[in-house]
């Protein structure tokens, strides 16, 4: 089972509207601002190229593009119930916890000027007042990638019913040295049928360890980028392995997804950790609206912490991830109030937060097993921890660096949005 994504019919939120003025053209009353009529290409297409494009582009995850004028007025209804019930852009955070640096929420002087534009007839305006769009590299959004891996050979899906999760090795390819990635991309072969991806690394032989999860593709979910002096080791004789999770879509087809990487071009003092906190015994009873799910990690070192991406499935209903420090306080970090399986966003701190050895991050999840669940497959029998989407997750990846004294005073995001890392179109002030 999966939701339709991209803009979506929600129940309204009201949101005050304050006009700044009102204009008379062609018998139809305009809102004015600062004593102008709001239009598409001076005042909208600015906010949408900031904000939305990065998805809602040719080729990209969502159903339409809002490239131009042309792309965005069909979908002029659809669009203002999005913005004022903040369905879109997809961000499940409550703002009363913590900030992000990757945070997608329109600013109420943004919501307003849509909806304000879209309720006096969506004018097109001025074409000459468009701003230059945003430039995108296509294909990768890394740049051109330094390696790029394949599964070793396309996979067919069925067209109907489910299929099990499966693990699918790259080409034979065996890291000849160590070496240090700065930024990873996943870039799925069908769209259409993957639910999402994760890139896994294979230990050299003869060493033992589990594997490690390099990089996970899923809807709100984009590469990952370090700056300098922070990434990820990937040690001599390590391979990659695919792991993944497809959907049905009525006819049968393939899917042959890729990986790609970046390499550090300057020398890496710090290791960049990213550690599942997660409950795999979780068995959520039948017939029940309200199930508490928790999980917990132990920092072993004095620690910095970067960002957080929960994962759970389709009876998830929320989802706090906190910090309790040694003396008991205890610290929320992040709250999803509503989740949604549709979108896996990955929350970046504005401000890395310093955490002491021995401090717990803490993961609780809601989950409701009860037919007032419209997504629950079955509520009439227990669900357990596993991989399928009828099956039920319980983790939050949490992305960590140790401190040292090679890093102590640096207090700066070490991950770059990839809205703001992958593209070079300016918006021009207007």
């Amino acid at each position: 089972m999966r939701r339709m994504i991209g803009f979506g019919v929600a129940a309204l939120a009201f949101i005050p509207l304050t006009l700044a003025g009102q204009g008379q053209k062609n018998g139809q009353t305009s809102v004015l601002v600062g004593g102008r009529a709001i239009t598409f290409s001076r005042d909208v297409a600015p906010i949408l190229y900031e904000n939305c494009v990065y998805c809602h582009r040719p080729g990209e995850i969502a159903p339409f593009s809002l490239m131009t004028y042309k792309d965005a007025r069909p979908w002029a209804r659809s669009i203002r119930q999005a913005v004022t019930n903040r369905r879109m852009p997809p961000w499940l955070a409550d703002p009363h916890y913590s900030q992000f640096s990757n945070d997608r929420l329109l600013t109420a002087t943004d919501v307003n000027t849509i909806v304000q534009w879209i309720d006096e007839g969506a004018q097109e305006g001025n074409p000459a007042d468009m701003p230059s769009p945003p430039q995108f590299t296509d294909g990768w959004k890394i740049g051109t990638p330094d390696l790029v891996l394949t599964m070793d050979k396309p996979f067919e899906i069925q067209a109907k019913g489910d299929i099990a999760w499966v693990n699918i090795p790259s080409n034979d390819y065996v890291f000849p040295d160590d070496v240090w990635v700065q930024a990873i991309e996943i870039r799925p072969g069908n769209r259409a049928v993957v639910h999402h991806a994760v890139a896994g690394l294979v230990p050299p032989e003869g060493t033992r360890g589990a594997l490690e999860n390099l990089h996970l593709y899923a809807p709100g979910l984009d590469a990952m980028v370090w700056r300098d002096g922070y990434g990820k080791l990937i040690k001599k004789g390590s391979r990659v392995q695919f792991q993944m999770h497809y959907n049905a879509i009525g006819k049968a087809t393939t899917d042959q997804s890729k990986v790609g990487f970046k390499f550090a071009k300057k020398p890496v003092h710090t290791p960049v950790h990213t550690t599942i906190v997660s409950n795999t015994s979780i068995l959520i009873p039948p017939m029940v609206h309200s199930h508490e799910a928790i999980a917990a990690f132990q920092f072993p070192v004095d620690a910095r912490v970067h960002g957080l991406r929960p994962h759970m499935h389709l009876r998830a209903k929320t989802g706090t991830a906190s910090l309790i420090e040694a003396d008991g306080s205890r610290r929320v970090l992040l709250h999803i109030p509503h989740w949604d399986d549709a979108w896996q966003n990955y929350y970046i701190l504005s401000k890395p937060l310093d955490v002491k050895q021995g401090s717990i991050l803490e993961y609780v999840a809601n989950y409701d097993n009860s037919p007032a669940n419209p997504l629950n497959p079955d509520p009439k029998s227990p669900v357990a921890w596993g991989q399928q989407i009828w099956e039920e997750m319980h983790s939050v990846y949490l992305t960590w660096t140790e401190t040292t004294p090679a890093n102590a005073n640096d207090h700066a995001p070490i991950q770059i949005p990839s809205n703001k890392a992958f593209t070079t179109g300016v918006i021009a002030a207007k």
